[in-house]
Formats: C-alpha cells, structure tokens, sequence
C-alpha cells in the first residue's frame, strides 16, 4: 500500500500527511516513451473526516524528464497539482478502498497526477521542432525523366 491514512484516529482530529512517494509505489503501471517520473511523488495533504466521507485537499508534485514531441530534445519539468481534493465515501459502491482502520489514498492520487501530465511535452512553446531543420536544409524534389521538374509530366506525354 502505497500511501494510507488511519481512518480511526481522523474520527477524532483531522491530520496532515506530508512526505514522498517512491515511483514504484503510486505509478507502476505508467508506461510512456515522452515521460519518465525523475523524482518521487511529493505530498502534502489535509485529511479529514466529514460525516461518513472522507475531505483530503491539498498540493501534489513530480518532477519529470521529457522528450520534445517536437525536436525530440530531453528536458526536465515540475509537475504540480497544486489543487488536489477529494471527498470520497467511506461506505457504498465508491467508498475508499481500506485494509482494516487504513484507507488507501493512492489511486486517488495517482488519478489527479496522471490526468495533470503532459500529453505532449514540448521543451519551449516556440520550439519549431524537426520541421524547422528540413526546412533550413531547403529539401527540393529531384527531376524527373527528361529533366522534368514534375512528376505528373510522363502522364502527359500519355495519348489515349
């Protein structure tokens, strides 16, 4: 279990949880070519007890090493979010998954980080990429038969 809290102690004070999380432990199954988590998973979250359901707010952050999905560079970045909440039920269909007084918050964790990850990361928002170096090197298309300079001239040499 990755990060827990004790669901018994938050019915009689609330309780900040602070620390990290190893890669292994909330992020397992991440599989991407463009993103490699650098830095465990750093937390600090207020939990809480509000009626028969569970309030839990507060910043999460990761730091990353990407590849340019434009010029494929390597570059590192911060990922926060740095408005986490969740009210989830203690009982029912969507209660918190819990191993005896311990309530298992990392899914709830791993949901909103994941959704808060590049989908492509660019090194720099005026990054022209890959497409900027053909285009400096002026890529011409090479002539045709007869030194024709378009490929569609052999169609009109065609009599039908």
């Amino acid at each position: 279990m990755g990060l827990s809290v004790n669901l018994r102690l938050l019915r009689e004070r609330s309780e900040t949880l602070e620390g990290e999380l190893a890669t292994e432990e909330w992020a397992s199954d991440f599989n991407d070519e463009l993103v490699v988590f650098a830095s465990p998973l750093r937390y600090r979250i207020e939990a809480e007890l509000q009626g028969e359901n569970l309030f839990l707010q507060g910043p999460l952050s990761v730091t990353l090493d990407c590849t340019c999905g434009r010029c494929l560079k390597t570059f590192q970045t911060t990922v926060t979010a740095s408005e986490f909440a969740a009210f989830v039920p203690l009982e029912g269909e969507d209660a918190l998954t819990s191993a005896g007084d311990f309530g298992d918050l990392t899914p709830l964790l791993r949901e909103d980080m994941y959704l808060a990850l590049p989908t492509n990361p660019v090194c720099n928002p005026e990054c022209r990429g890959l497409a900027r170096a053909a285009k400096s090197q002026e890529i011409r298309p090479e002539k045709g038969p007869n030194d024709s300079p378009s490929p569609w001239a052999a169609l009109d040499r065609l009599s039908l």
